[in-house]
């Protein structure tokens, strides 16, 4: 929801995409300039704000419509119910805008796009959401032509139209978006990540070619709407400013999964730049640079320690760098707290981004250590951490309010929990880890809160088979430095895991 008050219909095309307030200087405004965003100018009247392309408008107060339905035939209600249903499970704050309007308008005019809805509409309706049921349902369901049929269409008209003079990136961008979630949904990771992959590839040529022809001076701000250069312009909004940041927070997962995304993608930070939070939004985006910065470094760390590597000098001056970069992170969001209007939604996003900076914080601070008693100094931080959890699950909607699955395409508080549960050996705490989880919150992309709470709940018996008398905290004997779930789970939904 917006915050209270009058709705500006004046400001930039950008910062009306990004859907924060523009101070409306001319002739770009400060508040893209000032933080190295691309101005792309103001419409001459209400009426331009609606681009005269196919590939993104905006839209005015009505319900976003449904796509062209003629000849869809019984397939018409799945699209119906990713409209009315799934579209509210999928959107988070920040993605909203893809999910309800920039996929459905693409839609009406892009094959692959409409049946990859019809596909994702398909899930949404006759699956329960969580892992084991996307694997053993699969298996045993003879409606699942439906399915596959309009995926197969999906990829073929993709194929189609990407030689077509007229294919433009956002479009093979948006169809990956959606390939990547119904195979999120039907627990297929490799497949995925594969899509995942797709679309950064997509997006690092986009970026050659925008670059280059931006530097010939074809694309000006100053265009009218409709225009040739004005439809490269809007198009290049969207990709920045809609669709890379989804794909940049989607990393964080196949960063987690092993996936060498950085090979194929120029959108990994080598670096982090800090600065003041001005919305919420700004936090958020800061949150994941981090995240995607300290996964790198501990996935690379966690693999040399593995493999018997001795810490380097560098390596201890890179973890004191993260862990500054965190501290100036949570100093940034406590003054935006404290200095920002923050409606009730953005102090719920706070806590989330809380959540995922306690864990990434712990977890930077011991990756380094062969000893699993080091995380015991940080049980103040992990008790934040479930602090925080309880408030961004308390309001949500319990499972049986949902008519669509109980998923969600973005993490939240899944896999910080999980750590926690794994990772916490206070008794109480952790078990209040496992209590949140059990809760069944949605299916996070591929972490799964019931998977977690088995395996969660199998690691504490493991661990607490000895305890110390004193505390009731696992020995440091019988503490598992690693657990570790396998991607795939058979037909049966059975799958291993590794303590």
């Amino acid at each position: 929801t917006r915050r209270a008050g009058s709705k500006v219909r004046t400001g930039c095309l950008t910062c009306k995409i990004r859907r924060v307030k523009c101070d409306e200087k001319k002739p770009s405004c400060f508040r893209c300039t000032s933080t190295g965003r691309k101005c792309d100018g103001y419409p001459q009247d209400i009426s331009d704000l609606q681009f005269k392309v196919t590939v993104f408008q905006q839209l005015s107060n009505r319900r976003p419509g449904l796509p062209m339905l003629s000849g869809l035939g019984d397939n018409v209600q799945y699209l119906e119910f990713y409209h009315a249903c799934a579209r509210p499970t999928l959107s988070s704050h920040f993605d909203s805008e893809f999910w309800s309007r920039i996929s459905l308008q693409l839609a009406q005019s892009e094959p692959a796009i409409r049946h990859a809805l019809i596909a994702l509409g398909y899930l949404h309706k006759t699956e329960s959401g969580n892992l084991r049921d996307a694997r053993t349902r699969f298996a045993a369901r003879s409606e699942n032509k439906i399915l596959l049929l309009n995926y197969n269409k999906a990829v073929k008209h993709l194929a189609d139209r990407m030689v077509e003079p007229s294919y433009t990136p956002e479009i093979g961008l948006v169809t990956c978006l959606l390939f990547i979630c119904i195979e999120y949904m039907r627990g297929n990771w490799a497949t995925a990540f594969m899509h995942l992959t797709n679309g950064l590839n997509i997006i690092s040529a986009w970026r050659k070619t925008h670059a280059i022809s931006s530097s010939n001076g074809s694309v000006s701000p100053q265009s009218p709407p409709g225009s040739t250069s004005s439809v490269s312009s809007s198009s290049a909004s969207l990709i920045e400013e809609m669709l890379l940041p989804i794909y940049i927070r989607s990393i964080a997962a196949a960063l987690m999964y092993g996936v060498p995304v950085e090979k194929v993608s120029d959108h990994l930070p080598t670096s982090f730049e800090m600065r003041p939070f001005t919305t919420i939004f700004d936090a958020q985006v800061s949150s994941h640079e981090l995240r995607n910065l300290s996964l790198l470094f501990i996935r690379d760390w966690g693999k040399r320690l593995f493999e018997g590597d001795r810490i380097a000098e560098k390596d201890v001056e890179l973890q004191s760098y993260l862990l500054d970069c965190h501290h100036s992170w949570l100093s940034g969001l406590e003054t935006l707290e404290r200095n920002g209007a923050l409606s009730k939604e953005d102090r719920t996003i706070a806590s989330q981004l809380r959540v995922t900076y306690y864990a990434t914080y712990i977890f930077i601070s011991c990756v380094t250590e062969t000893s699993q008693m080091q995380y015991d100094q940080h049980l103040d931080t992990f008790k934040a951490l479930v602090y925080h959890a309880k408030l961004v699950l308390a309001i949500a909607s319990s499972p049986s309010a949902r008519p669509a699955a109980n998923f969600t395409f973005e993490g939240s508080v899944v896999a910080p929990l999980f750590f926690c549960a794994n990772r916490c050996r206070c008794p109480i705490t952790r078990r209040e880890a496992i209590a949140l989880l059990a809760l069944n919150p949605p299916r996070e992309g591929l972490w799964d809160p019931q998977q977690n709470v088995v395996i969660a709940t199998r690691a504490m018996e493991i661990e607490e088979r000895e305890v110390d008398p004193a505390t009731g905290w696992p020995v440091d004997r019988t503490r598992l430095y690693s657990v570790v779930i396998d991607g795939n789970m058979d037909g049966n939904g059975r799958f291993s895991a590794r303590f």
